[in-house]
């Protein structure tokens, strides 16, 4: 999918989320407990410097700027408001998942892969092409920075 310059960084970082997410819910179908584990322990590794912080830019780059759309988009403006506190809460969940494998319990590594594949297909297909249509380049100037300058501080 063509993406706008200012969302480039976070879409290219839905094609890796969609990777992961294949391979969890693969990994988890498979049923294999030492292949569960080792993958699982990906997860715990990286999910920190990579997708807490992809959450964090997109709460605080994305999800608090719905305000400066214009009072001519108020209808748009509250659906995008909906998605981003649904898109949000299942942040939460994918970090309770990431806490329950870090723990050493493996059996939620298929709910892991199917939310997060859903998730990100609803960031690229619902929420990414809304941002496109309804905010003004500063906006999406300020996401594109936040995007930037939290990749280089982690």
């Amino acid at each position: 999918m063509k993406r706008i310059i200012q969302l480039q960084p976070l879409s290219r970082e839905h094609h890796q989320s969609l990777v992961l997410s294949q391979k969890a819910i693969n990994t988890a179908q498979q049923g294999d407990e030492k292949q569960i584990a080792e993958f699982c322990q990906q997860i715990v590794e990286s999910y920190p410097s990579d997708w807490k912080i992809h959450f964090k830019i997109e709460e605080d780059s994305i999800f608090h700027v719905i305000q400066h759309l214009s009072a001519d988009h108020a209808s748009e403006q509250k659906k995008i408001l909906s998605l981003c506190d649904q898109l949000e809460k299942e942040h939460r969940q994918m970090d309770a998942f990431y806490e329950q494998m870090k723990s050493g319990d493996y059996s939620v590594l298929g709910e892991f892969g199917t939310l997060l594949k859903q998730h990100t297909r609803a960031e690229e297909r619902e929420l990414f092409p809304l941002l496109e249509e309804y905010l003004d380049t500063a906006t999406l100037e300020r996401i594109y920075q936040t995007s930037l300058d939290y990749r280089k501080k982690h």
